[in-house]
């Protein structure tokens, strides 16, 4: 990507679209959270969801505490999930999460714990698939591997790792980027061009090449195996890349579903200007680096190599702007509790805007119905990942709140949603409770009820109530939210009303200073707790990048211990860094102090020739 890099560099990961910061604010700040319980994401515009009359989304917990990535069901209706930094969840089909493994990965830029599949044999084989990135004797890998699922009859672990694919990661982003196990067996995996986006790198020119893994769409047997059907298959050499691939030509090929037909069709996220959907024809090219969208593209058309190179025409394409700029592939629904219009549609999304958008195609793969204006919905989440539930309703991950979303249809009033933020002060036990993050998708006004968990109660959007005993043990408060219909909504959390907050001292470079490209950026913190005494640090860092309009978050790696100092990373005009020190106390209380990096004006060094 060139200084319109889109958040399309995020290879699965989350990123949390942002208004753009205006005034030059580059001052550090200091965040003290309590408890927010609901659906609002830290750091964004709390602009109204919307939906189209009779659709209204229901939450799921996901397991994760932060940065979903994907999500796939089991036959009983349970599902598990897994999170960029590591942990692998299982969620009952009543709610109730557990982890199954915290695996090791790279958790740099865009990379991570990306994706995961389950087994079509899975009561048998007790076979789940994980796409991660890692780090092996020094070298960042792309691996996708089976493992197999311990524990009856709830799952409680994961064993027997066996690798299907691997190849090296030659950047942090555009990596293995989607992930299907099919009905018959096989599997069918995207792989980003894993290049660098901050200029025309050559290495993106092997999505090209059907002899390299980089950029394609591959179908694979189990043990990673080329499908003997792939246009490509050598019978002599079945594990050679050129047998595993179906298509190429692809950046950062970001979703991968199988349509009712058993034809894939994925959202490829773009450069510099267009998002594209494909609806995959095997053994095409899709034209990566040469092209971008139906164009061909600026920084690379004039290479030798993209000379005479074909592009086959995409489904649909947009431009970047506000319909977004980060395009994630979908999935065709087969249900048959939405409307009509909606039957057979193919829903996806674009993670930057908080966009759903549906279209359809017929069976020769041509458009038919374009996607809406406006989008389908808005501000119902970045969805990261679209999976079918047992009905058919679309689901997709979000990776802002860490929830799952399920669109459903139930025409008439729709129920409205609780959020509650919880401030407390521990010297006189008073805790203001504030419900303004509650909302209803049909504009109605709501009622506040407020249950605080000692026998009192009271009523308003934003409420104090003292509670009389000491001590630091939670009680259970909820709020109940209902709209003239009678229609409620109620969410419950805990609330300790007299636990002090942790206390951060944090030494971090002055609001000045700028970075150039890898160079260090240092800060040190200590935490401690009036009732804990010493508390670890944990750091985390978020690029935040606008392009189009648009500012949106690449979510980094997050690490333990007193000390920051990582390389200033560059991801085109309008990039910054937002690092956080946190600590959480025994009772749940986080404190986090921010400081944002930002990076010096670029430095173009001219050597006059002589002679």
């Amino acid at each position: 990507m060139t200084s319109a890099t889109p958040v399309g560099d995020h290879g699965g990961q989350d990123r949390i679209p942002r208004v753009p910061r205006t005034g030059g604010l580059r001052l550090a700040v200091v965040v003290v959270l309590a408890l927010v319980v609901g659906t609002l994401i830290p750091g964004t515009a709390a602009a109204a969801p919307a939906l189209p009359d009779g659709f209204s989304v229901q939450e799921l917990p996901s397991g994760q505490a932060e940065l979903l990535t994907d999500v796939a069901f089991l036959p009983d209706g349970s599902y598990v999930t897994t999170g960029k930094n590591g942990r692998v969840a299982w969620v009952s089909a009543a709610g109730d999460a557990r982890t199954l493994a915290e695996l090791p990965v790279v958790a740099a830029g865009d990379l991570g714990l990306t994706a995961v599949a389950v087994a079509p044999d899975f009561a048998q084989s007790r076979t789940v698939y994980l796409g991660r990135a890692l780090d092996v004797d020094g070298q960042w890998r792309l691996r996708l591997s089976a493992w197999t699922v311990e524990g009856a009859p709830e799952p409680s672990s994961l064993t027997g790792e066996r690798v299907v694919l691997e190849l090296p990661a030659t950047a942090d982003v555009h990596g293995l980027t989607g992930l299907v196990a099919a009905a018959d067996g096989t599997l069918w995996v995207t792989i980003g061009d894993s290049a660098d986006f901050r200029f025309a790198d050559p290495l993106a020119l092997r999505a090209l090449d059907v002899d390299s893994g980089y950029g394609k769409l591959l179908h694979v047997t189990p043990d990673g195996q080329g499908v003997a059907a792939n246009p490509f298959f050598d019978a002599a050499s079945p594990g050679s890349w050129r047998s595993r691939v179906y298509a190429s030509g692809f950046r950062s090929p970001f979703r991968v579903s199988l349509d009712p037909g058993g034809v894939p069709i994925l959202g490829d996220v773009g450069w510099s200007s267009w998002e594209e959907v494909d609806v995959v024809r095997p053994g095409a090219s899709y034209g990566w680096p040469c092209w971008e969208g139906r164009e061909p593209t600026l920084q690379y058309r004039d290479l030798p190599e993209c000379q005479g190179v074909a592009n086959t025409d995409p489904l649909w394409t947009y431009v970047h702007g506000p319909a977004g700029t980060s395009v994630t592939g979908g999935i065709v629904y087969t249900g048959e509790s939405y409307p009509e219009e909606y039957r057979g549609a193919y829903f996806f999304g674009d993670y930057a805007s908080q966009r759903v958008y549906t279209l359809r195609y017929d069976a020769d793969g041509q458009l038919v119905r374009e996607p809406e204006a406006e989008g389908f919905g808005v501000e119902n989440g970045a969805p990261v990942r679209f999976v079918a539930a047992d009905n058919g309703d679309i689901m997709w991950a979000d990776i802002g709140d860490s929830t799952l979303k399920r669109l459903v249809y139930a025409p008439g009033n729709r129920p409205p949603t609780a959020q509650a933020a919880v401030t407390t002060d521990p010297a006189t036990r008073t805790v203001t409770f504030d419900g303004g993050g509650s909302g209803d998708l049909d504009g109605d006004p709501l009622t506040y009820r407020w249950d605080f968990g000692d026998g009192s109660f009271a009523d308003g959007e934003v409420v104090t109530h003292t509670y009389a005993e000491p001590g630091t043990t939670p009680v259970t408060a909820s709020l109940t939210v209902t709209d003239p219909s009678g229609a409620e909504a109620t969410t419950s959390f805990p609330v300790v009303p007299a636990n002090g907050v942790p206390v951060i001292e944090l030494s971090a470079p002055p609001p000045d200073q700028r970075f150039a490209v890898g160079e260090l950026v240092r800060a040190t913190a200590t935490a401690t707790d009036p009732e804990d005494g010493p508390l670890p640090v944990t750091w985390s860092v978020v690029l935040v990048h606008c392009s189009a309009g648009l500012c949106h978050d690449h979510p980094g790696e997050s690490v333990e211990g007193p000390e920051y100092a990582r390389p200033f990373v560059d991801h085109g005009a309008g990039t910054r860094l937002e690092i956080t020190a946190s600590a959480t106390d025994s009772a749940g209380a986080v404190t986090r102090r921010t400081f944002v990096a930002e990076a010096g004006p670029a430095v173009l060094t001219l050597t006059a020739a002589t002679g």
